[in-house]
């Protein structure tokens, strides 16, 4: 079925738009996400970044949800079944650029 996609604030754009069979996320012009569909692995409950960030990438997978922030740290939420939420940390000075979600990956 459709899905109701939240109006942004006044002066905000939707930037990027990355859907899944369940899920729908979407990046914001001020760096913020919002997800809108199925929570049953909570990979709706995207985390406020720390002071300072932003995010500048999103991805969807069938169950998981992945948002790449403006510091270089990719974070995953969401159904882990098959290890998807497992990002490894980089080496000091080493900075994820993208993300990509499959259905039951992340790259």
């Amino acid at each position: 079925g459709a899905l109701s996609i939240p109006q942004p604030p006044d002066g905000i754009t939707y930037t990027q738009v990355a859907a899944s069979v369940f899920h729908t996320v979407l990046l914001r012009s001020d760096g913020t996400a919002v997800a809108v569909g199925d929570n049953g692995d909570g990979q709706l409950n995207i985390p406020a970044p720390p002071a300072g960030i932003t995010y500048t990438q999103v991805a969807a997978g069938i169950y998981h949800t992945v948002l790449l922030r403006s510091d270089g740290v990719a974070i995953a939420i969401g159904g882990n079944g098959d290890g998807q939420l497992n990002i490894p940390p980089l080496s000091a000075g080493v900075t994820y650029t993208r993300v990509a979600a499959g259905e039951y990956t992340t790259v």
